[in-house]
Protein backbone atom coordinates (compact mmCIF):
# COMPACT_ATOMS: atom_id res chain seq x y z
CA UNK A 1 0.00 0.00 0.00
CA UNK A 2 1.40 3.39 -0.64
CA UNK A 3 -0.51 5.77 1.70
CA UNK A 4 0.86 8.89 -0.18
CA UNK A 5 -2.08 8.13 -2.53
CA UNK A 6 -4.55 8.74 0.03
CA UNK A 7 -6.19 11.96 1.65
CA UNK A 8 -8.98 11.30 4.50
CA UNK A 9 -12.07 12.82 4.20
CA UNK A 10 -13.62 13.73 8.08
CA UNK A 11 -16.56 15.55 8.61
CA UNK A 12 -17.46 16.56 12.35
CA UNK A 13 -20.50 18.44 13.67
CA UNK A 14 -20.37 19.00 17.45
CA UNK A 15 -18.18 16.35 18.48
CA UNK A 16 -16.49 15.97 22.03
CA UNK A 17 -12.68 15.07 22.71
CA UNK A 18 -13.54 11.38 21.69
CA UNK A 19 -12.95 12.37 18.71
CA UNK A 20 -8.74 12.77 19.63
CA UNK A 21 -8.92 8.60 19.39
CA UNK A 22 -11.02 8.55 16.30
CA UNK A 23 -8.29 10.87 14.79
CA UNK A 24 -5.30 9.32 15.92
CA UNK A 25 -6.57 5.99 14.56
CA UNK A 26 -6.30 8.02 10.80
CA UNK A 27 -3.73 9.85 11.43
CA UNK A 28 -0.92 7.89 10.53
CA UNK A 29 -2.56 5.33 8.19
CA UNK A 30 -2.91 8.16 5.86
CA UNK A 31 -0.96 10.90 3.84
CA UNK A 32 -3.28 13.93 4.25
CA UNK A 33 -6.57 14.38 6.79
CA UNK A 34 -8.91 16.94 5.82
CA UNK A 35 -11.37 17.74 8.55
CA UNK A 36 -14.55 19.53 7.25
CA UNK A 37 -16.43 21.10 10.15
CA UNK A 38 -20.46 21.51 9.46
CA UNK A 39 -20.24 24.82 11.81
CA UNK A 40 -20.08 23.09 15.01
CA UNK A 41 -20.32 24.63 18.24
CA UNK A 42 -16.75 26.25 20.81
CA UNK A 43 -16.47 23.07 22.49
CA UNK A 44 -15.83 20.91 19.08
CA UNK A 45 -13.72 24.36 17.36
CA UNK A 46 -11.74 24.24 20.69
CA UNK A 47 -10.41 20.40 19.57
CA UNK A 48 -10.00 20.83 16.36
CA UNK A 49 -7.79 24.09 16.32
CA UNK A 50 -5.86 22.06 19.14
CA UNK A 51 -5.76 19.06 16.59
CA UNK A 52 -4.67 21.82 13.85
CA UNK A 53 -1.86 23.02 16.01
CA UNK A 54 -0.19 19.97 16.47
CA UNK A 55 -0.47 18.13 13.34
CA UNK A 56 -0.35 18.60 9.77
CA UNK A 57 -3.65 18.61 8.51
CA UNK A 58 -5.94 20.60 6.32
CA UNK A 59 -9.09 22.16 8.49
CA UNK A 60 -12.05 23.69 6.12
CA UNK A 61 -15.00 25.46 8.74
CA UNK A 62 -17.76 25.87 7.30
CA UNK A 63 -19.48 28.80 9.13
CA UNK A 64 -23.63 26.73 9.52
CA UNK A 65 -24.28 23.14 8.46
CA UNK A 66 -24.22 22.51 4.96
CA UNK A 67 -25.19 19.11 4.64
CA UNK A 68 -22.45 15.68 4.59
CA UNK A 69 -22.95 16.10 1.05
CA UNK A 70 -21.50 19.34 0.84
CA UNK A 71 -19.07 18.96 3.44
CA UNK A 72 -17.72 15.62 1.78
CA UNK A 73 -17.76 17.75 -1.54
CA UNK A 74 -15.34 19.80 -0.12
CA UNK A 75 -13.01 17.25 0.74
CA UNK A 76 -13.50 15.68 -2.43
CA UNK A 77 -12.47 18.72 -4.41
CA UNK A 78 -9.44 19.52 -2.21
CA UNK A 79 -8.27 15.58 -2.77
CA UNK A 80 -8.98 16.46 -6.69
CA UNK A 81 -6.74 19.90 -6.63
CA UNK A 82 -3.80 18.27 -4.77
CA UNK A 83 -3.59 14.99 -6.95
CA UNK A 84 -4.47 12.45 -4.65
CA UNK A 85 -5.39 9.16 -6.12
CA UNK A 86 -7.90 7.98 -3.41
CA UNK A 87 -9.93 9.61 -1.11
CA UNK A 88 -11.35 7.56 2.29
CA UNK A 89 -14.48 9.04 3.97
CA UNK A 90 -15.14 9.29 7.81
CA UNK A 91 -17.82 10.03 10.38
CA UNK A 92 -16.16 11.74 13.66
CA UNK A 93 -17.00 8.81 15.40
CA UNK A 94 -15.45 6.05 13.51
CA UNK A 95 -12.18 4.38 14.37
CA UNK A 96 -10.09 2.59 11.87
CA UNK A 97 -8.54 -0.99 13.10
CA UNK A 98 -4.56 -1.54 12.51
CA UNK A 99 -3.86 -2.39 8.78
CA UNK A 100 -7.62 -1.97 8.03
CA UNK A 101 -6.67 0.36 4.48
CA UNK A 102 -3.65 -1.73 4.08
CA UNK A 103 -6.11 -5.09 3.70
CA UNK A 104 -8.62 -2.82 1.70
CA UNK A 105 -5.78 -1.53 -0.95
CA UNK A 106 -3.79 -4.91 -0.75
CA UNK A 107 -7.22 -6.67 -1.97
CA UNK A 108 -8.04 -4.29 -4.40
CA UNK A 109 -4.18 -4.51 -6.12
CA UNK A 110 -4.70 -8.44 -5.98
CA UNK A 111 -7.65 -8.72 -8.78
CA UNK A 112 -6.88 -8.61 -12.32
CA UNK A 113 -6.16 -5.41 -13.98
CA UNK A 114 -9.16 -5.50 -15.97
CA UNK A 115 -11.37 -6.14 -13.37
CA UNK A 116 -9.51 -3.84 -11.41
CA UNK A 117 -10.27 -1.22 -13.43
CA UNK A 118 -13.86 -1.28 -12.82
CA UNK A 119 -14.02 -1.04 -9.03
CA UNK A 120 -14.27 2.42 -7.85
CA UNK A 121 -14.82 1.50 -4.47
CA UNK A 122 -14.11 -0.11 -1.20
CA UNK A 123 -15.62 -0.95 1.75
CA UNK A 124 -14.74 -2.44 5.31
CA UNK A 125 -16.81 -4.37 7.57
CA UNK A 126 -18.47 -2.29 10.23
CA UNK A 127 -18.58 -3.19 14.01
CA UNK A 128 -19.78 -1.63 17.12
CA UNK A 129 -16.70 -1.30 19.51
CA UNK A 130 -18.21 -3.38 21.72
CA UNK A 131 -18.54 -6.93 19.28
CA UNK A 132 -14.79 -6.84 17.92
CA UNK A 133 -13.59 -10.06 19.94
CA UNK A 134 -16.84 -11.49 18.30
CA UNK A 135 -15.80 -13.94 15.99
CA UNK A 136 -18.91 -14.91 14.53
CA UNK A 137 -18.76 -11.33 12.38
CA UNK A 138 -15.25 -12.41 10.99
CA UNK A 139 -15.73 -15.28 9.63
CA UNK A 140 -17.11 -14.41 6.11
CA UNK A 141 -15.99 -17.61 3.48
CA UNK A 142 -14.74 -14.94 0.73
CA UNK A 143 -11.62 -12.11 1.35
CA UNK A 144 -13.94 -9.72 -0.64
CA UNK A 145 -17.26 -9.85 -2.16
CA UNK A 146 -19.28 -7.76 -4.52
CA UNK A 147 -22.17 -5.45 -3.19
CA UNK A 148 -24.73 -2.60 -4.30
CA UNK A 149 -24.35 -0.17 -1.79
CA UNK A 150 -21.83 0.93 1.59
CA UNK A 151 -22.09 3.67 4.03
CA UNK A 152 -19.98 6.66 3.99
CA UNK A 153 -17.54 5.65 6.76
CA UNK A 154 -14.75 3.62 5.81
CA UNK A 155 -15.46 3.80 2.09
CA UNK A 156 -12.36 4.42 -0.11
CA UNK A 157 -13.21 5.67 -3.39
CA UNK A 158 -10.80 6.61 -6.66
CA UNK A 159 -10.17 10.33 -7.08
CA UNK A 160 -10.38 9.51 -11.13
CA UNK A 161 -13.83 8.15 -10.81
CA UNK A 162 -14.89 11.32 -8.42
CA UNK A 163 -13.56 13.43 -11.69
CA UNK A 164 -15.48 11.23 -14.05
CA UNK A 165 -18.96 11.10 -12.57
CA UNK A 166 -19.05 13.80 -9.78
CA UNK A 167 -19.48 13.20 -5.71
CA UNK A 168 -22.42 13.86 -3.84
CA UNK A 169 -25.15 14.82 -4.10
CA UNK A 170 -25.95 18.18 -2.20
CA UNK A 171 -29.89 19.20 -2.60
CA UNK A 172 -30.08 15.43 -0.27
CA UNK A 173 -28.53 17.02 2.67
CA UNK A 174 -27.93 14.18 4.73
CA UNK A 175 -28.90 10.56 4.71
CA UNK A 176 -29.09 8.09 1.69
CA UNK A 177 -26.04 10.71 0.46
CA UNK A 178 -24.08 7.36 0.49
CA UNK A 179 -26.70 4.66 -1.02
CA UNK A 180 -27.27 7.45 -4.04
CA UNK A 181 -23.53 7.68 -4.91
CA UNK A 182 -23.03 3.78 -4.70
CA UNK A 183 -25.78 3.92 -6.73
CA UNK A 184 -24.67 6.22 -9.62
CA UNK A 185 -21.65 3.66 -9.32
CA UNK A 186 -23.21 1.03 -10.68
CA UNK A 187 -24.81 3.29 -13.01
CA UNK A 188 -21.86 4.40 -14.45
CA UNK A 189 -20.79 0.87 -14.80
CA UNK A 190 -18.54 0.91 -11.82
CA UNK A 191 -18.17 -1.64 -9.02
CA UNK A 192 -17.97 -2.11 -5.14
CA UNK A 193 -16.16 -4.35 -3.31
CA UNK A 194 -16.59 -5.20 0.64
CA UNK A 195 -13.34 -6.63 2.13
CA UNK A 196 -14.04 -8.62 4.83
CA UNK A 197 -11.31 -8.64 6.62
CA UNK A 198 -10.95 -4.93 7.23
CA UNK A 199 -12.78 -3.87 10.22
CA UNK A 200 -13.81 -0.40 11.04
CA UNK A 201 -15.01 0.48 14.24
CA UNK A 202 -18.67 2.66 14.86
CA UNK A 203 -20.48 4.02 17.42
CA UNK A 204 -24.70 3.04 16.64
CA UNK A 205 -25.23 6.25 18.04
CA UNK A 206 -28.70 6.43 18.98
CA UNK A 207 -30.04 2.85 18.27
CA UNK A 208 -31.84 0.93 21.28
CA UNK A 209 -31.90 -2.62 22.14
CA UNK A 210 -34.82 -4.65 23.78
CA UNK A 211 -36.53 -7.97 23.91
CA UNK A 212 -40.03 -8.29 22.53
CA UNK A 213 -41.58 -11.38 23.33
CA UNK A 214 -38.26 -12.88 24.47
CA UNK A 215 -36.68 -11.35 20.89
CA UNK A 216 -34.12 -9.13 21.08
CA UNK A 217 -35.20 -6.15 18.65
CA UNK A 218 -33.29 -3.19 17.53
CA UNK A 219 -34.48 -0.11 16.54
CA UNK A 220 -32.85 3.28 15.16
CA UNK A 221 -34.91 5.65 17.56
CA UNK A 222 -33.81 8.58 14.99
CA UNK A 223 -34.96 12.07 15.49
CA UNK A 224 -37.96 12.89 14.03
CA UNK A 225 -36.16 15.57 11.65
CA UNK A 226 -33.54 12.47 10.65
CA UNK A 227 -36.57 10.86 9.67
CA UNK A 228 -37.76 13.71 7.31
CA UNK A 229 -34.67 13.09 5.44
CA UNK A 230 -34.50 9.45 5.41
CA UNK A 231 -38.54 9.28 3.95
CA UNK A 232 -37.64 11.82 1.58
CA UNK A 233 -34.38 10.96 0.49
CA UNK A 234 -34.78 7.26 -0.07
CA UNK A 235 -38.20 8.32 -2.28
CA UNK A 236 -35.58 10.40 -4.16
CA UNK A 237 -33.14 7.32 -4.46
CA UNK A 238 -35.94 4.52 -5.37
CA UNK A 239 -37.31 6.89 -7.80
CA UNK A 240 -33.62 7.86 -9.42
CA UNK A 241 -32.25 4.01 -9.31
CA UNK A 242 -34.98 1.77 -10.11
CA UNK A 243 -33.65 0.38 -12.91
CA UNK A 244 -30.51 0.39 -12.00
CA UNK A 245 -30.30 -1.15 -8.30
CA UNK A 246 -33.61 -3.14 -8.27
CA UNK A 247 -32.52 -5.80 -5.77
CA UNK A 248 -30.81 -3.35 -3.41
CA UNK A 249 -34.52 -1.01 -3.59
CA UNK A 250 -36.42 -4.24 -3.08
CA UNK A 251 -34.54 -4.38 0.34
CA UNK A 252 -34.73 -0.69 1.21
CA UNK A 253 -38.39 -0.88 0.89
CA UNK A 254 -38.93 -3.85 3.48
CA UNK A 255 -36.50 -2.25 5.76
CA UNK A 256 -38.52 0.79 5.64
CA UNK A 257 -41.93 -1.30 6.27
CA UNK A 258 -39.91 -2.93 9.46
CA UNK A 259 -38.96 0.70 10.42
CA UNK A 260 -42.41 2.23 10.75
CA UNK A 261 -44.06 -0.86 12.49
CA UNK A 262 -41.00 -0.28 15.09
CA UNK A 263 -41.31 3.48 15.39
CA UNK A 264 -45.32 2.98 16.14
CA UNK A 265 -44.70 0.27 18.89
CA UNK A 266 -41.04 1.13 20.50
CA UNK A 267 -40.13 4.64 19.53
CA UNK A 268 -40.68 8.00 21.27
CA UNK A 269 -42.03 10.94 19.94
CA UNK A 270 -44.28 8.39 17.48
CA UNK A 271 -46.57 11.15 16.30
CA UNK A 272 -44.27 13.78 15.67
CA UNK A 273 -41.78 10.78 13.70
CA UNK A 274 -44.94 10.03 11.86
CA UNK A 275 -45.75 13.58 10.63
CA UNK A 276 -42.33 14.26 9.80
CA UNK A 277 -42.40 10.89 7.69
CA UNK A 278 -45.67 12.28 5.43
CA UNK A 279 -43.54 15.69 5.18
CA UNK A 280 -40.53 14.18 4.07
CA UNK A 281 -43.22 12.39 1.45
CA UNK A 282 -44.77 15.41 0.88
CA UNK A 283 -41.57 17.39 -0.26
CA UNK A 284 -40.37 14.05 -2.33
CA UNK A 285 -43.94 15.08 -4.27
CA UNK A 286 -43.07 18.29 -4.78
CA UNK A 287 -39.42 18.26 -5.78
CA UNK A 288 -38.55 20.20 -1.95
CA UNK A 289 -34.58 19.35 -1.52
CA UNK A 290 -31.90 21.27 0.68
CA UNK A 291 -31.93 21.72 4.68
CA UNK A 292 -35.52 21.62 6.49
CA UNK A 293 -36.81 25.00 7.30
CA UNK A 294 -38.23 24.37 10.24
Amino acid sequence: MQKKLICAIIVTYNCDKNFYSCFASVYNAVSKVVIVDNGSREETLSILYDIKKKFDIELILNKENLGIASALNKGANYAIENNFDWIITLDHDSKLTNGMIGKMLNTYYSIGAEERNKIASIVPIYLEESMVNNTCYLNKKDKYEYIENGITSGNIVKVSVIRNIGFCEEKLFIDYVDYDFCCKLIEHGYKIIQVNEAILLHNLGETKRLYFFGKKVEFSNHSYIRRYYITRNRLFVWNRYKNITPNFIKLDKISSIKELVKIILFEKDKLLKLRMILKGYHDYKNNIYGKINI
